[in-house]
């Protein structure tokens, strides 16, 4: 073979080959990886009691679990704040506590999933309050971008977790766009099937759902900017008022169970999602 279309084709074929590579290690480490527990090891006595008593007194999700459950969401919580990197903007201090607060979130989110570590989005930075985005050329909450980086208005994070039934959590709003994200990166792939299948679902009930834009008062305006948008409101409803969602649009409801393998109105199970 002539050696530069040798070249050439390594040069082709080396992404394609490296990001199968990727998505492999994703799939074995879901797969055959089992969760830490961290709640065993008297060294991490102390981050455990943080975890607990911050979740308790924050995030009604965690008070109603088990307490095998919650030695679960607490293992799930350290081990994410291992592989997250935190970074505070505009003279903010990162603690503990706000690391806790955020990844307890993402654990929340996640919690019906063995895929629950959205490996891609590891660098999270947290502003005071809300700031400016070069990007969007407004100020914002919070920003989530594909290439794995959250953004964060610290104040919005905390009043997400203070008032629990007004459908606005910030911090669940952008982990969900990061879990869609992640996704439709790799939506391609058999690993992802049968979640594909129900975003896609999703998609449809999207449009659906155009048609009751002006009619219903539910959902606030800004669920219908976009399908990403739509996917994001709809956590926070599902977690807050999950109740009312279910009465209101109970194959809506029904879809969000079946994506994140759990049902916020089975509590007495610890959230587990059972198809009927």
């Amino acid at each position: 073979m002539n050696p530069v279309a040798f070249f050439f084709l390594i040069g082709v074929f080396s992404p394609l080959i490296t990001y199968n590579l990727y998505i492999l290690t994703l799939y074995l480490r879901t797969r055959f990886s089992k969760d830490p527990d961290y709640v065993k090891y008297p060294k991490y006595l102390i981050i455990v009691a943080k975890v607990h008593r911050l979740m308790m007194g924050f995030n009604p999700y965690y008070t109603k679990l088990s307490k095998p459950a919650k030695r679960l969401f607490i293992s799930r919580v350290i081990h994410l704040m291992v592989f997250k990197r935190f970074v505070g903007r505009q003279g903010l201090q990162i603690t503990i506590e706000k690391k806790i607060m955020v990844i307890g979130a993402l654990v929340q989110l996640t919690f019906g999933l063995k895929k629950y570590t959205l490996p891609k989005f590891n660098f999270i930075a947290l502003y005071p309050s809300s700031f400016f985005s070069t990007v969007l050329n407004h100020q914002v909450k919070g920003l989530t971008y594909r290439k794995g980086a959250l953004l964060f208005s610290w104040y919005d994070v905390v009043k997400g977790y203070t008032i629990h039934d007004d459908n606005l959590n910030l911090a669940l709003h952008e982990w969900a766009h990061a879990f869609i994200m992640d996704h439709y990166d790799h939506a391609t792939y058999w690993v992802y099937t049968r979640l594909n299948k129900s975003l896609d679902n999703l998609d449809d009930l999207y449009a659906d759902m155009q048609t009751y834009r002006d009619s219903q008062n539910y959902l606030r305006d800004y669920a219908f900017t976009n399908t990403h948008e739509f996917f994001a409101v709809c956590v926070e409803h599902f977690f807050e008022t999950p109740a009312k969602f279910n009465q209101r649009y109970p194959e809506l409801f029904k879809d969000l169970c079946t994506v994140l393998n759990q049902n916020p109105l089975n509590h007495e199970n610890d959230y587990a999602f059972t198809v009927k």
